[in-house]
C-alpha cells in the first residue's frame, strides 16, 4: 500500500469536494442535478441513490426546506 499515493488522493478527492460544496452554495449547479447525472452515467447503484435520497430528504425537513 503506497501512504503518499493515498494521501494525494485524499487531497484530490478533498478540493474536488470543496469545489462541489462552492458551486452548489453559490447556486451555480443544485445537488439534484449532480446526483441525476451520476445515476445517469451508472457511477452509483440504485440502492446508494436511495440512501442520498432519503438522508436528503431527512436533512431537508431538519432544516425546514420540505
Amino acid at each position: 500500500m503506497d501512504i503518499e499515493r493515498d494521501d494525494e488522493e485524499s487531497a484530490i478527492m478533498r478540493e474536488m469536494f470543496e469545489e462541489i460544496m462552492k458551486l452548489i452554495l453559490e447556486k451555480q449547479i443544485k445537488l439534484e442535478t449532480i446526483i441525476q447525472r451520476m445515476a445517469d452515467q451508472e457511477m452509483i447503484h440504485e440502492e446508494s441513490f436511495r440512501r442520498i435520497h432519503k438522508m436528503l430528504a431527512e436533512y431537508g425537513k431538519k432544516k425546514q426546506w420540505l
